[in-house]
């Protein structure tokens, strides 16, 4: 999926299909797939189609949510499924600050960044010195 800024976007002003796919880098055909989806012009607007700068920022808006979720405690975000999974037993593995498993549905893998406050933290014993010249 195709990412478009819609700040280049001014909610103050209408576009026409021309000005809206020049303004965010898209083609004609992807601004008519967007009506035909849902996006809102213009009553009254047959020639030229006119479309208004707030209603293509909230389209975009409520576009780019759909594939949003938030993850249980016990979930992965699975990059196979696309998807919150829970892993397969015995497969989790701390890489860094992620963790990282397989899906236990598909067997793809999965990963969760590891938040500060979730980190098993251990206090690092003071090294001893030693001396070079010790004989001991």
């Amino acid at each position: 999926m195709a990412k478009f800024n819609p700040q280049n976007v001014s909610v103050h002003l209408s576009y026409t299909i021309q000005e809206l796919a020049d303004a965010l880098e898209a083609s004609e055909k992807t601004c008519f797939r967007w009506i035909d989806l849902g996006l809102a012009t213009v009553p009254g607007s047959k020639n030229p189609i006119l479309i208004k700068g707030s209603a293509v920022k909230e389209f975009l808006r409520k576009r780019k949510s759909k594939h949003k979720f938030t993850l249980g405690r016990y979930e992965f975000n699975c990059l196979t499924c696309k998807g919150p999974r829970r892993a397969k037993k015995g497969s989790i593995a701390v890489v860094g600050s992620m963790k990282k498993a397989l899906c236990s549905v598909c067997s793809g893998k999965m990963a969760r960044p590891i938040q500060r406050s979730q980190k098993e933290y251990q206090i690092p014993t003071t090294p001893v010195q030693m001396s070079m010249f010790d004989n001991n």
